[in-house]
C-alpha cells in the first residue's frame, strides 16, 4: 500500500507565497519590459536597415552605371578605332602602343572606381595588351592580366559582341566589353579592374547594423566577409533575410540582403542590466523584511502550537503553552489549546480511575468463584474424618481449607502477588487432596529458587492443578502431577503436567474458552480455566497466555506465560 504524500509544511508555502507575491511580479515587469524594448528595437532597426539597404543599392546601380559609361566611351570616341586603323595601314606598333597609352591614362588614371584598364587586340595574338593602371597597382597587375586572366577573357568575350560582361578573378571585380570597327565586328576588347571596395562603400553603413549579402547577375556572390566569388549553391540566399532589395542598371542585376543580428535587450543593452539590478537591490531588503514578519507573526506562533501538540502526543497531558502570544489570534489559539490539555488531563485521569475500579471490581468477582464441587468434597471429607476419630489431619486439612479460602477471595485486594504465596495455595489445595488419594497421588516440584519472589497473577496456577486433579487424575483414581516455574528470557513461565488425554471434544472445548474473547464465556467444567484467562488478559492484554495441549499419549501440559514487571 502506499503511503500518503506528507503535506509540505506551513513555513514553506508562506515562503513561496512570499516569492510569489514579490519576486514573480518584479521579474513580470522585467520580462514584459525587456520584450516591449527588444521588440521597439527590432522595429526601428529594421527601418532603418530597410532605409539604408535601399540606398545602398540606389548608389550601387549608381557606381556601376559610371562604370559602364566609361567603358561605352573606348567605343563612342573613336580615338582608339582611328589609332587601330592607323596601324593597319602602316604597321607602326610604337605608335600603336603610344596612343593607346596616352588615352588610358588620360582617361582611367584619373577614376578612383578603376584600379587599371586594359585593351587586347584580336587580330594579332603576338600583340600585347595595351593597360594603364593607378598608383602602385602598374607592373603588377599587368602581368597578371597578361599571365593569367586575359586568355580566358576573350575566350567569353568571343560570341558578347556588343554587351558587357562582369567577371571576377581572384576576388577582384572585372567589365569587360568588345569594341567595334565600322563593319561592327569586334577588333579589340577592353577590360577595367574596378575598386572593389569603393565600388561596395555603399553597403558599409547596412553592415555596420546588419549582416550583408549581394548578389551580382546570380553568378557572383558577394560573401558576408565582404570577399567576392562565383555564386554556389552554399552562398545562396535562404530566404531567412530580414531585408531584401533588388536594383538592375545596364541589363545587369543586384540583388541585396541584410540579416539584423539576434537582438537581447539584457545582453545587448548595459543600461538594462544595470536598472535591473538596482530594482533587484531595493527589492532583497523588501523581501527580507516581509519574510522577517512571516517568521514571527505567523510561523513561530505556529512552531509553539506544534511543539506543543507533540508533547501532548508522547504522554505530557495537561501542558501548557507559557509563550506570550504576539497577536490576538494566537492568543485565543493558546488559550484553547490549555483549556483543551487541561480537560484532556481531566478526563484521562476520571477513565484511568474508572478503568482501575472496574478492574478491581472484575478481579474481586473472579478471586469470589470457588468451585462449589470442590467445597462440598472438602466439607464432606473433614466431616467423615470428624465422624471417625478426633485426629490432626482434621485440623490440617481445615488450615488447609483456610489457606485457599484466603487465596481465593483475596481480601487484601492484591492481584499480584510472589510466586511463594501461590505455590502456598496450591501446596493447600494439593495437601487436601493428597488426603482423599493418599500414595495414588504422585507430586513433583522444578521451581527456580530465583523465581519464588517473582510477582505472579493471584490464583494463576492452583486452577490449573485443580484442573487437573478434577478432570483427570480423581477419575483414574490417582497419577501424577508436576509444577514448574522458569524464566524464559523477559518472561515467567507457570506449568503444570500430569497424567490424562483429551479427547477431540475436550479439546474443542478448551479452545473455544482460549479463543472467545467474551468475559461472561460459561464453558461446563472450565470455571477455574476461564478466571485464570480472564485474570491474565485483564493483567496483561494480549500479551498473557494460557494454553493446555496434549503432549503424550497419556500426559497433558497446562502452560501460564506473562511478561515479568519492568
Amino acid at each position: 500500500m502506499n503511503e500518503t504524500k506528507r503535506p509540505r509544511s506551513l513555513r514553506t508555502r508562506l515562503l513561496a507565497a512570499v516569492l510569489l507575491c514579490w519576486i514573480l511580479p518584479v521579474l513580470s515587469v522585467m520580462a514584459l519590459g525587456g520584450y516591449l524594448l527588444g521588440g521597439s528595437y527590432e522595429r526601428s532597426a529594421r527601418q532603418e536597415l530597410e532605409s539604408r539597404a535601399e540606398n545602398a543599392v540606389e548608389q550601387l546601380e549608381i557606381r556601376m552605371d559610371a562604370l559602364f559609361e566609361a567603358s561605352k566611351t573606348v567605343s563612342y570616341d573613336g580615338v582608339v578605332r582611328n589609332a587601330y586603323r592607323l596601324y593597319q595601314r602602316d604597321g607602326d606598333s610604337a605608335a600603336l602602343y603610344k596612343t593607346v597609352t596616352e588615352y588610358l591614362n588620360m582617361n582611367f588614371t584619373r577614376n578612383e572606381r578603376i584600379l587599371a584598364a586594359f585593351i587586347s587586340f584580336w587580330e594579332n595574338s603576338d600583340m600585347r595588351p595595351y593597360a594603364a593602371s593607378r598608383g602602385d597597382l602598374g607592373f603588377s597587375a599587368q602581368r597578371e592580366y597578361r599571365e593569367n586572366i586575359e586568355p580566358d577573357v576573350l575566350e567569353k568575350m568571343r560570341d558578347v559582341d556588343t554587351g558587357i560582361l562582369l567577371l571576377e578573378y581572384d576576388g577582384e571585380l572585372y567589365i569587360a566589353r568588345n569594341l567595334l570597327d565600322s563593319h561592327f565586328k569586334p577588333y579589340a576588347t577592353v577590360v577595367l579592374l574596378c575598386d572593389r571596395e569603393l565600388l561596395f562603400q555603399s553597403l558599409d553603413p547596412v553592415r555596420q547594423i546588419s549582416t550583408v549579402r549581394l548578389f551580382i547577375d546570380n553568378k557572383l556572390s558577394l560573401a558576408k566577409d565582404g570577399t567576392l566569388g562565383p555564386m554556389t549553391a552554399e552562398n545562396e540566399a535562404d530566404g531567412q533575410e530580414t531585408v531584401r532589395r533588388e536594383g538592375e542598371t545596364a541589363g545587369h542585376s543586384f540583388c541585396l540582403t541584410a540579416t539584423l543580428a539576434p537582438f537581447n535587450v539584457w545582453r545587448d543593452v548595459p543600461q538594462i542590466r544595470t536598472a535591473a539590478g538596482f530594482v533587484a537591490l531595493l527589492v532583497l531588503p523588501m523581501l527580507l523584511v516581509v519574510i522577517y514578519l512571516f517568521r514571527r507573526y505567523v510561523t513561530k506562533p505556529v512552531e509553539i502550537l506544534v511543539e506543543a501538540n507533540n508533547r501532548l502526543e508522547s504522554g505530557e497531558r495537561g501542558y501548557a503553552i507559557d509563550a506570550e502570544a504576539n497577536s490576538q489570534e494566537f492568543a485565543r489559539l493558546y488559550a484553547h489549546f490549555n483549556t483543551m490539555s487541561a480537560e484532556l488531563e481531566n478526563q484521562f485521569e476520571r477513565s484511568y480511575q474508572e478503568q482501575q475500579a472496574l478492574q478491581q471490581a472484575r478481579m474481586k468477582a473472579l478471586q469470589s468463584q470457588i468451585n462449589p464441587h470442590f467445597l462440598n468434597n472438602t466439607l464432606e471429607i473433614i466431616n467423615w474424618e470428624a465422624r471417625l476419630a478426633n485426629d490432626e489431619r482434621v485440623s490440617a486439612m481445615i488450615e488447609a481449607l483456610s489457606t485457599m479460602m484466603d487465596g481465593a477471595l483475596g481480601r487484601d485486594g492484591r492481584s499480584q502477588i510472589p510466586l511463594r504465596e501461590e505455590l502456598s495455595y496450591v501446596d493447600a489445595y494439593l495437601y487436601i487432596i493428597r488426603e482423599r488419594l493418599g500414595e495414588r497421588l504422585e507430586i513433583s516440584k522444578e521451581i527456580d529458587e530465583s523465581m519464588l519472589s517473582v510477582m505472579v497473577p493471584r490464583l494463576s496456577l492452583q486452577p490449573l492443578a485443580e484442573n487437573a486433579v478434577e478432570h483427570d487424575i480423581t477419575p483414574r483414581r490417582g497419577g501424577s502431577l508436576c509444577l514448574r516455574a522458569r524464566r524464559e528470557g523477559e518472561r515467567v513461565v507457570l506449568e503444570v503436567e500430569h497424567d490424562g488425554s483429551m479427547s477431540a471434544e475436550d479439546r474443542g472445548a478448551v479452545e473455544t474458552m482460549l479463543a472467545s474473547a467474551a468475559e461472561d464465556t460459561e464453558i461446563s467444567g472450565q470455571v477455574g480455566l476461564r478466571n485464570v484467562r480472564q485474570r491474565l488478559r485483564l493483567l496483561y492484554g494480549d500479551a498473557g497466555e494460557l494454553s493446555i495441549r496434549q503432549i503424550g499419549e497419556e500426559r497433558i501440559l497446562a502452560r501460564v506465560s506473562f511478561p515479568t514487571a519492568s
